[in-house]
């Protein structure tokens, strides 16, 4: 499962899914890649997060309690213009009918990655936007 050829070890990546046992399963595949996992359960949760941390990624559920993923990504993108920093985002969700992507991806998100997942795939997405390498999505 662990392709240590991948330049992942240092990444710093902020998770959030209101389901804790997502939260556990991806904060153990990313250890195994020497990442440093960061998990929040809310958005309200995350932008407290992201006043204190720079993650280098942020994998988020579109699906979250109170506010959703496209309003926080929403914000996330205003905080990123009021300093002039940028964090790549991939929505890992639930979401997956017709047009969920494309709304995903106008929202903000760079990348929309339907669950259940493959685990290969988003180390691969973490991987091409984060060092830009080639990510070719799974068939």
């Amino acid at each position: 499962m662990c392709n240590q050829s991948l330049p992942l070890n240092g990444l710093r990546v902020l998770v959030v899914d209101s389901d804790p046992d997502c939260r556990y399963l991806l904060t153990m595949i990313f250890d195994e890649y020497g990442v440093e996992t960061i998990a929040a359960k809310s958005a309200i949760e995350t932008l407290e997060i992201l006043k204190q941390v720079k993650p280098d990624v942020l994998i988020s559920e579109i699906r979250l309690p109170k506010e959703d993923g496209y309003s926080l990504i929403s914000k996330v993108k205003a905080l990123e213009s009021a300093e002039q920093a940028q964090i790549p985002a991939i929505a890992l969700t639930t979401q997956a009918r017709e047009g969920d992507r494309a709304h995903a991806l106008s929202a903000g998100f760079c990348k929309h990655l339907p669950k259940p997942f493959d685990i290969d795939e988003l180390i691969a997405m973490v991987a091409c936007i984060t060092q830009h390498i080639q990510w070719v999505p799974a068939t």
